[in-house]
């Protein structure tokens, strides 16, 4: 299943129903403002038909011929040809305002009606006094009203248009920051070194995340015991390896020494001197990985130059026995990294030691450390498959088909101890054959050979 987005649901979990509320709100206005424009001009109709019928039964008492004088052009409104009135006395129409002209013989029947005179629509309202039969037709046209309702609705949806986005605004601001302490707490365990397995602090975190980062502290325990186990077998296992190993390996010597007047005996002597130097090797490696994994690693100023030297001096001697070509190019004999110098030491061991035991017979290894700090070890070996690049750094597994002897760990503690320093080993084909291991440092200073 796809991740999803918890701020992008929140968000539209919120957004979402607030602009559907908008748009009710905006729609019950509009039915409640029409229902109430329509009430106050229908009631405006029937209070312009009663002024009109009491000053039209004043006039009929003493003229029945009513007849109306010519409009004034100054008194004009726009708005009054929109407006009309027409005034029946018996069966025949005695006046009516000249914008009703072109009803023609149109007559709407009492009370409220609508119909559409001329490609426009009209509100009439109909009056008739029975007793003097008179007539009073009060008339408006619908524009007035929809013009009127545009005009509310405009002064509603404006506001809502240029609030909206500021509420979502608001909206998406306080999502960030309900979250943040999600985002914290990602974060703190994202930038956490392998052996960082210290508990989450919990006080100023919301309740709701709070059972989760308890569940990760009580895995960090867990793990924490785990490792602390598998450590503390591995050192003690170990130590209690050394004793015997070193005893036997005496004994062996002793033999070796004894037999010489024995072919027979020299070569199985010899296996078993080499076996036990690959046993001491191997536990001297798991010491070393003990104790790195027990040992907080302090990092200060390191001349890493100076260490790559040093190392080389180290290996100089097997690379000489099997006639190895050893090139050493660095461009500054002061390359300043921060670091755990021990354990860089270690690192480069094993990565150079690893180079001169798989670089056949009058072969070449080259070393190269730039001034931006890239190490470079190539050697002209067997090298490794693809596949084989990707699980080398395993523990006790050796991908080298060569009959060398080896632990399979020497990698995997280069491997631990670039970790711990936040750079990574990157294995390459060497051309025309080998392999060629990459590592860059980040350089802190730089200080040029005078």
């Amino acid at each position: 299943m796809k991740n999803y987005s918890l701020r992008s649901h929140l968000i539209a979990w919120i957004s979402i129903p607030v602009v559907i509320a908008i748009l009710l709100s905006l729609a019950l206005s509009h039915q409640f403002a029409s229902e109430e424009i329509s009430e106050v001009y229908d009631a405006q109709l029937v209070h312009s038909a009663k002024v009109l019928l009491q000053l039209i039964e004043h006039e009929i008492e003493y003229n029945q011929n009513v007849v109306l004088g010519l409009e004034n052009p100054d008194l004009q409104h726009r708005y009054e040809r929109k407006l009309g009135f027409r005034i029946w006395v018996g069966n025949k129409l005695t006046t009516g305002s000249a914008n009703t002209d072109h009803f023609a013989d149109f007559e709407a029947p009492p009370g409220f009606s609508q119909h559409r005179v001329e490609q426009h629509d009209w509100r009439f309202f109909v009056f008739i006094e029975p007793v003097k039969q008179i007539k009073i037709e009060v008339s408006e046209r619908m524009d007035i009203r929809d013009e009127l309702i545009v005009q509310l609705m405009i002064a509603l949806i404006v506001p809502a248009l240029l609030f909206l986005p500021v509420i979502l605004f608001i909206i998406w601001v306080g999502v960030r920051k309900v979250l943040k302490p999600v985002i914290k707490v990602s974060a703190d365990v994202d930038q956490r070194g392998s052996n960082d397995l210290t508990p989450i602090n919990q006080e100023t975190l919301p309740q709701e995340i709070v059972p989760i980062v308890v569940a990760l502290n009580h895995l960090f325990k867990r793990l924490f015991d785990s490792f602390k186990r598998e450590r503390e077998f591995t050192d003690h296992a170990a130590h209690e390896l050394r004793t015997p190993l070193a005893a036997m390996k005496t004994q062996t010597q002793v033999l070796l020494k004894k037999t010489k007047s024995l072919p027979e005996c020299q070569q199985g002597l010899e296996n078993l001197e080499s076996s036990i130097n690959r046993a001491t090797h191997m536990v001297e490696q798991l010491l070393t990985l003990a104790r790195l994994q027990h040992e907080e690693l302090s990092m200060e100023s390191t001349n890493l130059s100076e260490l790559l030297l040093e190392c080389l001096d180290d290996i100089k001697q097997r690379a000489y026995i099997k006639n190895i070509l050893l090139k050493v190019e660095t461009q500054n004999s002061c390359l300043i990294i921060q670091a755990h110098p021990h354990s860089v030491s270690i690192l480069l061991s094993n990565l150079l030691e690893n180079a001169v035991k798989y670089t056949p017979e009058a072969g070449e290894i080259l070393v190269s450390l730039s001034q931006d700090g890239l190490l470079i070890i190539a050697d002209s070996g067997p090298g490794l498959s693809d596949e084989d690049k990707k699980k080398v750094f395993g523990r006790f597994v050796r991908a080298d088909k060569s009959g060398q002897n080896g632990t399979g760990l020497g990698l995997s503690i280069a491997q631990w101890i670039a970790e711990s320093h936040h750079v990574n080993i990157i294995l390459k084909d060497n051309h025309p054959c080998g392999l060629k291991i990459e590592i860059q440092w980040k350089v802190a200073t730089l200080a040029f050979d005078s």
